[in-house]
């Protein structure tokens, strides 16, 4: 059921379209035939509600963050490059919705490691560009519809860059409960058992090209184009870089953190604990 969900709407939506653009039918059976899709559509639409509302609750209910849950809840219901692609959308805005209501994505008893500072500024600049270009183009567009369109983007392009911000802060790396989570902002979460470290040491290492890339075993989740600690293992540990990509077994795990000391401090309070 889940699966034909996935593809319902959209197919639905293409008939119509298809019915429309080639007058197939004479116009009274036109309408007929479109107020039936248009109630098979709302039915499809209602179902698909209830599947991703299942499964939301489903992921919730094994320990997932509303992040996670909510992918999982898209994935069930939408092909899976329109899940990716929406679920994305939706983190920007969902961390935007927290960070305005000043509501970390963390955790009770974990510890929360910032990253990110050094390219926030960045990020800042560019929002603060936006009425430049605003401003811009309603002066050098003598089109009213093109200004509107680019209005329309500007907009949507700041309110992005702003979610984005908003998720590097609200969703920081978590040490606690026996694990290790890393983070990029909504984009990537991946779980460290901590029983499995040997060591954590400062250490910086540059030119990366990837927010996750893996090779020769080790795990690295750069901010820009570098990574400030290294973690060690006992044994591999197989990890997929980004969801539904195979899993590859680490060694090490190089990341950046804001307080190189304070994310040592917190890792090794927490691996003597286990």
């Amino acid at each position: 059921m889940a699966t034909g969900a996935r593809w319902a709407a959209p197919t639905v939506v293409l008939a119509e379209v298809c019915l429309v653009w080639t007058g197939v039918f004479s116009v009274g059976e036109a309408v007929v035939v479109g107020l039936l899709l248009e109630l098979l559509l709302a039915g499809i639409v209602l179902t698909e509600f209830a599947l991703a509302t299942r499964a939301y609750k489903a992921s919730k209910s094994r320990g997932a963050d509303g992040h996670e849950a909510l992918n999982q809840a898209l994935s069930t219901v939408l092909p899976d490059p329109v899940a990716k692609a929406v679920g994305m959308e939706f983190g920007l805005f969902r961390a935007l919705w927290r960070w305005i209501r000043r509501k970390p994505d963390a955790p009770e008893g974990h510890e929360a490691l910032t990253y990110g500072s050094e390219i926030k500024p960045i990020m800042w600049v560019m929002v603060f560009v936006v009425p430049l270009e605003i401003l811009a183009v309603e002066f050098l567009v003598p089109w009213s519809v093109v200004r509107i369109v680019l209005l329309v983007v500007s907009i949507y392009g700041t309110l992005w860059v702003l979610g984005f911000i908003a998720a590097l802060s609200i969703r920081p790396h978590l040490v606690g409960d026996g694990k290790m989570v890393l983070r990029f902002a909504h984009f990537v979460q991946i779980v460290i058992p901590l029983d499995l470290v040997e060591s954590v040491r400062t250490s910086r290492h540059s030119g990366y090209r990837r927010a996750v890339q893996i090779d020769d075993g080790v795990l690295a989740m750069p901010i820009g184009d570098s990574t400030t600690l290294s973690v060690t293992l006992r044994e591999p540990y197989p990890v997929a870089p980004k969801p539904g990509k195979p899993q590859q077994e680490v060694r090490e795990i190089r990341f950046a953190a804001d307080s190189t000391r304070e994310a040592v401090r917190a890792l090794t309070a927490n691996i003597s604990a286990n």
